[in-house]
């Protein structure tokens, strides 16, 4: 049987282990009787190789090649999601196949679990008998897209990274932190690689590339090995990538080449730092140790799928883990040499693993391929059995916990860190963007209780249905047949959740994806002692503008500021009440509830409150670039902390009702301060514009002066009797002549 084989477009050859990808895919298959050929991506659909009708005289007849029986489209690259170029591509070639009556089978299609192009995936899977997707989320998304179809199951792709039957493995007794440093005649240092990837998550490659720079120096120290950064992207970007973070390692890390080896061989690791799926199936098939280091959401469920399939599923730790580790570490340093501690300490088990469950992975990689040479045959794909590998417990103590608040738990905490707030009256919008603003957020322990307060529950639950999976029962509903009100709703959503943190959400603005990381490690920041955190969602006025005074509004507080502060409240500023606060539960027992008596002001009294007893922490909307806190503000923010502690300790025995009334009064006069100050600058313009007119007419009446005065009397007399005397002579002449002539 002779088949054409299609990989995605673009450069697989740059990809470290493509070309030793593709020769075990057509190793397989000729294993089970299938002639494949590779065909260029970027060739026209055509299914049978051109012959020339008339060769030319002495030239030998070309061999014939066999018209292509079957299609096999496979993706050998990175495990990114499918992009609009590949299904176009892909799909031009199904039709080509399927139009002719021959079977089309995918391998290795990945969709990310966000936005995809769903019509054209439809498309493409219909188009397929049997498709074999990256991971479990890939599986997810083509059985929402298409839930009648078949043949879609997680394909055994990345096994073929294994080298062959016959090829020597390694011992796993190979000891690393024990070798010796080349030169000393003992065996060769441990080699540790780092297979990166420019990352497209929410955290910039500025905040990604230190912390893996961290990782591989503290693997370093403690194994003394080497160090070889290779791109698991296959793009410049990803090449600049892996250099940025070369550059951050320090001067004793000793770094070597890649080798130019093709397949696992160019590993040849004993330790692989990942950010990519490809990188751990290479880690996983060179049977070295994975520490896999995941900068977004993506990354993290592929290298997961990758693990789980050698039994080490839960071993990926998230970036957001590691730059605010949490009650694990205070920093990220000490998170990263816990890490690596525990990971040469289960060196042994790991390997042994790996080597227990290779040929469970091998055996599970058959299968896979004799359904595929079936489906090339046109036989209808066998009902695949659930496969569920089972954990080897190997993995170390400080990734879980390092996990437990950054990833999906697989059963809900009693009493999670943060409760989110929500009221509903109607909008299912609003609903679905706030739900949709906490699956992305990196900072997963959390759980949104919705008070539906008087709205319809079909719509509640309509608006919920299609986030089922990724909430995974982190939402609780409470209904009310009457409307309670603003602050009645919020006590009711409090009261029903037992977190240590609360934050509301109304839905009418976006929460960028650290919000709830930066604002929770902000408040368990062991030198921070506030209660409360508020963190803007968009800037307010840069250093030099000027601020608004007197006129009460939202954002009065300059960006630089790092409190906010009960002065910044009574001077008008609504940044609590519109912004993103964060407080502690507990503080619930010491001031009360939100007085139900009021409606819309209900948080802006609540914040008053508040900030009589607490001190509430201000973070800008993006992270700043240079962590250090500037010098030249330290007098102006002693100067704020001195006005608000007085305040405070005024208020805290005599009542805030003086400042509130004496704010109000200021207010009150400035406004009408203002209001005087536009009537005089009305009137400014209206005497303005009365000068300029009289201006206007003293200009015309001196062109007027000028033409008529005395001067001009005189001048006009001169040039008259100048003009006559001027004129005399010709009349002479002309008497003369005429006298002359009679």
């Amino acid at each position: 049987m002779h088949i054409d084989v299609v990989p995605g477009p673009g450069a697989p050859g740059r990809l470290p282990g493509a070309e030793h990808e593709l020769q075990g895919l057509l190793a397989e298959l000729a294993l089970r009787g299938v002639d494949a050929r590779p065909v260029d991506p970027a060739a026209g659909p055509a299914l049978a190789a051109p012959v020339p009708d008339r060769p030319e005289p002495g030239s030998p007849l070309p061999e014939r090649r066999p018209e292509a029986e079957a299609l096999l489209l496979v993706g050998l690259g990175t495990g990114a999601p499918v992009d609009d170029a590949q299904l176009d591509h892909w799909l031009e070639r199904s039709r080509a196949a399927a139009g002719a009556g021959r079977p089309v089978v995918v391998s290795g299609l990945a969709l990310g679990a966000g936005a995809v192009p769903e019509r054209a995936v439809r498309r493409l899977l219909a188009l397929a008998s049997l498709v074999g997707l990256r991971d479990e989320t890939s599986l997810a998304v083509a059985r929402r897209l298409c839930p009648e179809h078949p043949g879609l199951r997680v394909g055994r792709q990345d096994a073929l990274l294994l080298p062959g039957p016959v090829a020597p493995a390694r011992p796993p007794e190979r000891a690393g932190p024990a070798e010796q440093p080349p030169g000393q005649g003992g065996p060769a240092a441990p080699r540790i690689v780092a297979a990166v990837g420019r990352p497209d998550g929410p955290f910039p490659p500025e905040e990604v590339a230190p912390v893996l720079a961290a990782v591989l120096d503290a693997l370093v120290h403690r194994t003394g090995g080497t160090v070889s950064l290779v791109a698991c992207g296959g793009t410049s970007a990803d090449d600049e990538f892996a250099a940025d973070v070369a550059a951050l390692l320090p001067d004793d890390v000793r770094r070597v080449p890649p080798d130019d080896e093709e397949g696992p061989a160019a590993l040849r690791a004993d330790w692989v730092v990942t950010t990519c799926p490809r990188g751990a199936a290479l880690g996983m098939a060179a049977r070295a140790v994975v520490l896999p280091v995941a900068p977004d959401k993506y990354s993290l469920e592929g290298m997961n799928s990758v693990l789980s399939g050698w039994g080490l599923g839960g071993g990926v730790v998230p970036l957001a883990a590691l730059l605010t580790p949490g009650d694990v570490a205070w920093d990220t340093r000490a998170a990263v040499q816990q890490w690596a501690a525990e990971a040469v300490e289960r060196r042994g088990a790991v390997r042994a693993a790996l080597a227990d469950a290779e040929p469970a992975v091998r055996e599970a990689a058959d299968r896979w391929w004799d359904d595929v040479a079936g489906a090339l045959r046109g036989r209808q794909p066998p009902c695949a059995p659930e496969e569920v590998v089972a954990p080897r417990g190997v993995g170390a103590p400080v990734v879980r916990a390092l996990r437990r608040r950054y990833t999906v738990p697989e059963v809900p905490p009693e009493r999670p860190t943060v409760a989110v707030v929500l009221r509903y009256r109607d909008g299912p919008a609003r609903l679905r963007r706030a739900v949709d603003d906490l699956l992305v957020q990196t900072f997963a322990d959390w759980r949104l209780v919705v008070v539906n307060d008087g709205g319809d529950p079909a719509e509640v639950d309509q608006a919920l249905a299609p986030q089922q999976g990724g909430l995974a029962g982190r939402v609780t509903v409470l209904g009310h047949r009457r409307a309670l009100g603003p602050a009645a709703a919020t006590n009711r959503g409090v009261r029903a959740a037992d977190s240590e943190l609360v934050v509301r959400h109304d839905g009418n603005e976006d929460w960028p994806p650290t919000l709830l990381q930066r604002a929770v490690a902000h408040l368990e920041d062991p030198l921070v002692t506030d209660d409360g955190v508020v963190v803007r969602t968009e800037d307010g006025p840069r250093g030099g503008e000027e601020l608004p005074s007197g006129r009460p509004g939202r954002g009065l507080v300059r960006a630089g500021r790092e409190a906010l502060t009960l002065t910044d409240v009574l001077d008008g500023d609504r940044t609590a009440a519109d912004s993103p606060f964060l407080y502690r539960r507990a503080v619930h027992g010491v001031l009360g509830d939100y007085d139900e008596t009021l409606g819309a002001a209900a948080d802006w009294e609540f914040t008053l409150r508040f900030l009589e007893t607490f001190s509430v922490g201000l973070l800008p909307a993006r992270p700043p670039a240079d962590r250090e806190r500037a010098e030249g503000g330290s007098a102006a923010r002693d100067e704020l902390a001195v006005r608000d502690r007085r305040l405070r300790q005024w208020s805290a025995e005599n009542g805030i009702g003086l400042p509130l009334y004496l704010r109000r009064a200021a207010t009150q006069e400035a406004a009408a301060l203002h209001g005087r100050l536009d009537a005089a600058e009305e009137l400014a313009h209206e005497l303005l514009e009365v000068v300029r007119a009289q201006s206007r007419q003293l200009d015309r009446l001196e062109r007027v002066v000028a033409e008529r005065g005395f001067t001009a009397f005189w001048r006009r007399v001169w040039r008259s009797v100048r003009g006559g005397r001027a004129a005399r002579p010709d009349t002479t002449g002309r008497q003369g002549a005429s006298h002359f002539s009679s």
